[in-house]
């Protein structure tokens, strides 16, 4: 049984539950506390996300001993999670003796538990189909314009879920251009499901934090250790006269979460690392990011 078979089986075993006195007053207070923390989220909203999915959870502890009025107030909570699935909505393909393309464009569809035919539910993901379109349509037409007429010149651009979870959905895009080598590049698309929102790497943050500064040394001090650990592995970590180091990460630097929860920060092929180390990825210790995020 999938999670959206196991939502509906509940709400109808709620609905045959037996009255008890008392219980409507504390769902009711329940169902205000959630709204106030939806209002809160957008500034907050890695501990909300939390905060929620424990208020959630104790809902549906709750909600076993309560009556059916209160099963049906029940229904009036934002529901965590949500259904996404990717499709993918438009191919471009080209081929000829010295260029070849080969371009998915997904397209995010969702729905809801109480609107199982929808198909566009989610502000967030259509914010993020429109950008994914667009982004892709860049690369399709800077491959045309740089087409060639000796040489070889490629493109290839896939996309998968990164992420889907009853707090985040993750879309990836993956790019590959070929020219005299291949570049691999990428973007992230990360979309609070609790919220609605598309989220950046400084949103999940407080606006005081130096998050930048923590996540930087964090991510340096991963690198050091496995260059001590293994000398096949290099990152440039200082600036020489071929290369720039890795000083910094970026506002808009791609992001997601693991299944562990955990915030694993992304480069691209030669970003910090030659090519022979791919797209490094780092996961941050909750130790580093926990002290930066907000506090509700």
């Amino acid at each position: 049984m999938d999670r959206k078979q196991e939502f509906l089986k509940m709400k109808e075993e709620y609905q045959e539950i037996t009255p008890r006195k008392g219980d409507r007053e504390k769902m009711e207070e329940i169902i205000q506390r959630a709204r106030r923390d939806k209002e809160k989220r957008k500034r907050n909203r890695v501990l909300r996300n939390w905060g929620l999915a424990v208020a959630a959870a104790l809902a549906l502890i709750i909600l076993p001993n309560t009556n059916a009025n209160i099963a049906h107030a029940m229904e009036k909570i934002p529901v965590l999670g949500g259904f996404f699935r990717i499709v993918t909505v438009r191919k471009y393909e080209y081929s000829d003796s010295h260029n070849k393309a080969d371009v998915e464009v997904p397209k995010i569809l969702t729905e809801d538990a109480e609107n199982t035919d929808r198909t566009d539910s989610s502000e967030a993901a259509r914010t993020v189909n429109r950008s994914a379109e667009e982004y892709i349509d860049r690369l399709v037409g800077t491959f045309q314009k740089d087409m060639v007429k000796e040489g070889y010149s490629g493109l290839d651009v896939s996309h998968q879920t990164v992420t889907d979870t009853d707090i985040w959905f993750t879309l990836k895009i993956t790019a590959v251009e070929t020219k005299a080598s291949g570049y691999e590049f990428s973007r992230y698309y990360n979309i609070d499901k609790t919220a609605d929102s598309v989220v950046s790497l400084k949103d999940l943050f407080a606006d005081d934090a130096d998050y930048n500064t923590a996540l930087t040394e964090e991510i340096r001090r991963q690198m050091q250790e496995q260059m001590d650990a293994d000398d096949g592995v290099i990152y440039w970590l200082e600036d020489d006269e071929y290369t720039e180091g890795f000083h910094a990460v970026k506002e808009n630097q791609n992001f997601y979460f693991n299944e562990d929860g955990d915030l694993v920060i992304v480069f691209d092929e030669y970003e910090v690392a030659p090519g022979s180390m791919g797209c490094p990825e780092f996961v941050i210790p909750a130790e580093v990011t926990e002290p930066l995020m907000a506090q509700s």
